[in-house]
């Protein structure tokens, strides 16, 4: 994997679950993210095959659960692989396919939210997108939100 992922997995056995003195915040379930975003979408992370930039059927899956828990709090929460998945089953040409049209669309959901939330989708501590999510909230100040901790 790398340093940046030693880090990341550093930073996640490391953590004390709902420490909010960091900008990276371990141990948040859903319930806990109620009043953190400043009354903007949540920015819901979820895995996705960034080397392929493809949105598999599991990926939007697993984003789509974590986006409904949210709503299920009163919460609105935007994925990028939930609005991916579903432009590409309609144009499986769309740009968003391709490297840069995958950064643009998340830079403008990115930059709408008020925090981030990392849910506790199956390879979410080895995933890039994810790494990369969370490296630009945490340099921008937006809050940092993870539901594992220690989870690989």
């Amino acid at each position: 994997m790398g340093a940046p992922f030693d880090e990341w997995a550093g930073l996640s056995h490391s953590a004390k679950p709902q420490d909010w003195s960091g900008p990276i915040v371990f141990g948040v379930g859903p319930s806990d993210v109620v009043g953190r975003s400043g009354g903007k979408p949540v920015y819901v992370t979820s895995t996705v095959r960034l080397d392929l930039y493809q949105v598999t059927e599991a990926d939007a899956l697993s984003a789509a659960r974590a986006c409904a828990e949210l709503s299920r709090m009163g919460i609105w929460a935007v994925s990028p692989v939930i609005l991916g998945a579903a432009m590409l089953e309609v144009d499986m040409h769309l740009k968003i396919n391709e490297p840069v049209g995958w950064a643009k669309q998340v830079a403008g959901l990115r930059n709408a939210a008020g925090a981030l939330w990392v849910p506790a989708c199956r390879g979410w501590a080895s995933c890039p997108q994810i790494w990369a999510d969370v490296q630009w909230a945490a340099s921008h100040g937006v809050p940092v939100m993870v539901e594992a901790k220690g989870v690989m």
